[in-house]
């Protein structure tokens, strides 16, 4: 008589931890990423003047103060700089960052059902959307925030990597 075993695997139990990064990816990408990306495309035309205004203004205030050099004098100089570049390329820069943030979804969904490559997939494209701005707007204007980005995506890169163990 032979007898016949069945074994059935229980699926792996996606970490907390993962768990949470992905849900605040989600948000990043989702939410700011893409959310913001169509907002600010929709709101442009409308805002872009207003913008324009109180950075030209801050900056006349700054330099009858004397403080036409300087970290806040920089920074202005620079968001008129992105602002300019952005009116130029609007629907460019907006097309890739949507690119970049759906992309970044599929990456963090594809972890979420502990999938390896998304971690891959993630890592590239969150790398390469961190030089969007320094390529179509301004190197020198977006460097700050650049660097800034890149120490996000380079936070979230090392917590994902930790938990590459967990995935197949």
């Amino acid at each position: 008589m032979e007898e016949n075993v069945t074994t059935i695997e229980a699926p792996k139990k996606r970490p907390t931890f993962l768990t949470v990064l992905c849900i605040l990816s989600l948000i990043g990408s989702g939410g700011f990423g893409l959310l913001y990306s169509v907002y600010q495309y929709a709101t442009f035309e409308s805002t872009y003047p207003a913008q324009m205004e109180k950075l030209t203004t801050a900056m006349d205030q700054l330099e009858q103060a004397g403080m036409d050099s300087g970290f806040f004098y920089k920074s202005t100089e620079n968001g008129i700089v992105v602002l300019e570049k952005m009116s130029q390329n609007l629907g460019l820069i907006t097309g890739v960052n949507c690119l970049f943030a759906l992309l970044s979804l599929l990456g963090v969904f594809m972890m979420f059902k502990l999938k390896k490559n998304g971690f891959f997939l993630y890592t590239i494209v969150n790398y390469f959307w961190v030089l969007v701005p320094l390529v179509l707007i301004d190197f020198d204007a977006s460097m700050t925030n650049s660097l800034i980005g890149g120490a996000v995506v380079t936070l979230f890169v090392i917590l994902y990597a930790l938990q590459l163990k967990h995935m197949d």
